[in-house]
């Protein structure tokens, strides 16, 4: 146990373990109790327990025992919308993107807390910037952010009737030719997907064919890689 937590069943685990039975597993309910524990429960940092864990430790270094390390803060709703405004400034763009990629990799927990400060809205509408201004730097890093931290159920209509340039934007990242072109594509699809899924009827009725196209060409070019 290198990071112990308490749920609100009072039961103390390793937040890495926690956190994947409730994120990755699906479940609902605490290991121990069965008692509810829905996803987005508090889970409490047990210092006391960390302290004593990492005091054994120390003892026990001639036996090749490792320190455990102090983990670090957790991440807060705060410093991802400070990322999030630092999108705005075209130096830090990339800088940012690659450390928003980078958190969201990290950990379920970082993924919870970047969706509730509503990061998958703001990729959307960084995709849309983009589009706009003729720019793909930044496409390969949204697009990875955003199949990392998923669109939440329920919110695709709300954007899509926010901004009705997405869909488009997206249909043009399929048009791009830039590095790692394959995965921007694959990623591309697997968000608009997500997004059409939820899509009301008037926003489907709108699709142009340019659409079909673009879509049509990704598996096709998949397939083409498949069999060679």
């Amino acid at each position: 146990m290198k990071d112990p937590v308490t749920t609100i069943t009072g039961i103390t685990y390793d937040r890495e373990s926690i956190e994947r039975w409730l994120f990755t597993g699906g479940n609902t309910t605490c290991p121990v109790t069965k008692q509810p524990l829905p996803k987005d429960s508090d889970l409490t940092p047990n210092h006391t327990l960390r302290r004593l864990i990492q005091a054994w430790c120390t003892e026990n270094a001639s036996h090749g025992v490792d320190r455990i390390p102090t983990p670090k803060p957790c991440l807060d709703k705060a410093y991802v919308l400070k990322l999030i405004k630092n999108l705005s400034h075209h130096k830090l763009q990339i800088k940012t993107l690659t450390q928003m990629e980078l958190l969201a990799a990290e950990s379920e927990r970082n993924k919870k807390c970047m969706v509730q400060a509503g990061l998958p809205k703001a990729m959307l509408v960084f995709i849309v910037s983009c589009f706009e201004n003729g720019q793909v730097s930044g496409i390969v890093e949204a697009l990875s952010i955003l199949c990392l931290i998923k669109i939440p159920g329920g919110e695709s209509r709300e954007f899509l009737c926010e901004n009705v340039k997405i869909i488009e934007s997206l249909t043009w990242v399929l048009g791009c030719k830039m590095e790692n072109s394959a995965t921007v594509k694959s990623h591309a699809v697997s968000v608009l997907r997500i997004l059409l899924e939820d899509a009301s009827s008037g926003v489907l009725e709108r699709l142009k064919p340019e659409f079909f196209e673009r879509i049509v060409g990704v598996f096709e070019r998949e397939n083409h890689s498949e069999r060679y």
